[in-house]
């Protein structure tokens, strides 16, 4: 096998881990009305004053993927959105402490499966892997 071929079989195997690991954490998620992309809008919001563009920015989702995701984490009572005060607009979008328990379970459920999926992983094998994801992130930007 040459490299190209080595490097795309690495890439199909490490997309269907990512696609077993999201469908495994999505299917524990679901009786909390979540997913791992509204766990990951809801620890996004936390951080700050966030805007529906600066999600859609993060993200990588459509507007309209956005929206309808804010309507029914809103519609939950997991975040509020509040119109911008300078620009009318824009409106913030924050958590609500429903939505904090919420994600805290959340990623108590998504750690629990990470540190389950990769136990079987050497502590020098992590640390490689993470040089590797490093390096081919820092590739991109």
């Amino acid at each position: 096998m040459d490299k190209s071929t080595n490097i795309s079989l690495m890439v199909e195997s490490l997309s269907r881990i990512y696609h077993r690991l999201r469908k495994e954490v999505n299917g524990k998620l679901v009786n909390e009305g979540l997913s791992v992309s509204k766990m990951k809008i809801l620890h996004l919001i936390t951080t700050g004053k966030i805007s529906a563009t600066d999600i859609k920015n993060y993200m990588g989702f459509s507007s309209r993927t956005v929206v309808t995701v804010l309507d029914a984490l809103e519609k939950e009572e997991m975040l509020k959105r509040e119109q911008s005060k300078i620009d009318r607009r824009v409106k913030y979008v924050y958590i609500t402490e429903k939505g904090k328990k919420k994600l805290q379970i959340a990623e108590q459920t998504h750690k629990i499966v990470l540190d389950r999926m990769f136990s079987s992983l050497s502590e020098i094998q992590l640390e490689k892997f993470n040089e590797i994801c490093n390096a081919l992130e820092a590739y991109q930007k």
